[in-house]
C-alpha cells in the first residue's frame, strides 16, 4: 500500500493531491455551472417511506394500509401455525393484516375519546385477544370474531377512563353507560315521560342501579387539587373525613400509654388476692374477662361480693386517673358479668 498520502518527502513539502494543479485550484466555479447542475432526485415512493409523518395517527393508518386483507385459507393456516407450533410470527402476521379493522372500529368512538392512538392501542389488545381465542372450526371468519374483542376492549377503556368516577364496573353500569341517554331521548320522541321506573324496565336493569349511575353521569366532576391558576387551599383539605387527624392519633396514643402506666401501677399496689384477681382477670384484662361468679367460686364468696370489690376498684382507679390526668378524662367500663 502506498504511504505517500500520509508521509512527507525529504524536502518537508507535503505531496500534491492527484489530478490538481495551481490553475484549477485558483479558478472559482462559474455561477451558471452551479445553477444548471440538476439536483440529485429521490424516488417519490422512497421519499414517502423515509420522511416520517408528523401525525402519529396518520402514521398508524399508513402502516395498517401496508398489509392487505387475508383470505379464509390464509387465516386458517396462520392460526394453526400459531396454535400448534407456537409460531409467534404467524400470530403477528394475523394481527398486522387486521389492523385496518382496528382503525375502522376505533373511528366509531372518536367522539367519546379525543386521542385516537389510545383507541388504536386498546383495539390492538382486543385483536391479540381474538388471536388467542379464535377457533376457525366454529365457522366464523377471523374478522367477524375479532371485531367483537376489539370493540369490547375499546368500550372497557372508555368506561374506565372517560370519567373520574367509574360507573361501568358492573354489568348494569356498562349497559347504562352507553344506552341511558339514548333510551331517554327515544322515550321523549315517543311522547313518554322518561321516569326512572320506565327507563329501568326498558333497559332491563334494577331501578336502584339506574338511580346510582344516573346520579354519577349527571354530576359535575371536580378535581380535589387546584389548577395552577387557582388560589387557595385544595378542595381535598376542605373535605371532612371520619379518620382521625395525625394530631388526634398522636394524642390518643399518648393517652393510651399514660393510662396503661396508671393501670400497671394501680395493680402493683393491690394487696388483697381477691381484688388483684378481679382487677387482672375481670376489669383490666385484654382478653376474655372471667365472670364474677367464677371468681367468687374460686375464693369461696358470692358473686355479689365480688361485684362489690369490682365497683370499689373502679371508683379507686377513677379517682387516680382524675388526679393524674385531669377531670376532662371520660372513662367507661365494659360490662362483663
Amino acid at each position: 500500500m502506498s504511504k505517500s498520502s500520509s508521509i512527507h518527502d525529504d524536502s518537508g513539502t507535503p505531496p500534491e493531491e492527484p489530478g490538481t494543479d495551481d490553475a484549477s485550484a485558483a479558478t472559482p466555479l462559474e455561477p451558471e455551472l452551479v445553477e444548471n447542475t440538476p439536483p440529485e432526485t429521490i424516488p417519490a415512493a422512497l421519499e414517502r417511506r423515509l420522511a416520517p409523518s408528523r401525525d402519529p395517527v396518520q402514521r398508524f393508518i399508513d402502516e395498517a394500509r401496508h398489509y392487505a386483507r387475508l383470505d379464509e385459507q390464509q387465516e386458517r393456516t396462520l392460526i394453526q401455525a400459531a396454535r400448534e407450533r407456537g409460531d409467534l410470527g404467524a400470530a403477528r402476521t394475523l394481527v398486522l393484516h387486521n389492523l385496518r379493522l382496528v382503525v375502522s372500529i376505533a373511528y366509531q368512538y372518536r367522539r367519546a375519546w379525543l386521542n385516537l392512538l389510545d383507541l388504536f392501542q386498546e383495539g390492538a389488545v382486543g385483536l391479540m385477544e381474538a388471536v388467542r381465542r379464535w377457533d376457525p372450526d366454529m365457522g366464523t371468519r377471523f374478522g367477524s370474531y375479532a371485531a367483537y374483542w376489539i370493540r369490547a376492549c375499546i368500550l372497557r377503556f372508555l368506561m374506565t377512563n372517560s370519567r373520574l368516577i367509574h360507573v361501568g364496573n358492573t354489568r348494569a353500569g356498562r349497559k347504562l353507560f352507553f344506552r341511558l341517554e339514548k333510551e331517554r331521548q327515544k322515550l321523549l320522541a315517543e311522547g313518554f315521560d322518561p321516569t326512572p321506573k320506565l327507563l329501568a324496565a326498558r333497559l332491563e336493569v334494577n331501578e336502584a342501579d339506574l338511580a346510582e349511575v344516573s346520579a354519577h353521569l349527571a354530576s359535575r366532576e371536580v378535581s380535589l387539587d387546584p389548577r395552577p391558576d387557582d388560589e387557595g387551599v385544595p378542595l381535598a383539605e376542605k373535605i371532612s373525613s371520619h379518620l382521625a387527624s395525625p394530631e388526634q392519633q398522636t394524642a390518643r396514643s399518648e393517652l393510651h400509654l399514660a393510662v396503661r402506666r396508671l393501670m400497671d401501677d394501680f395493680e402493683s399496689k393491690l394487696a388483697d388476692d381477691r381484688a388483684r384477681a378481679v382487677w387482672r382477670e375481670h376489669l383490666a384484662t385484654t382478653g376474655e374477662a372471667v365472670a364474677l361468679s367464677a371468681l367468687g367460686a374460686r375464693y369461696g364468696v358470692s358473686k355479689q361480693r365480688m361485684g362489690q370489690i369490682a365497683e370499689k376498684l373502679k371508683a379507686q382507679f377513677r379517682d387516680r386517673v382524675i388526679a393524674e390526668l385531669g377531670a376532662d378524662i371520660e372513662m367507661s367500663w365494659q360490662r362483663n358479668d
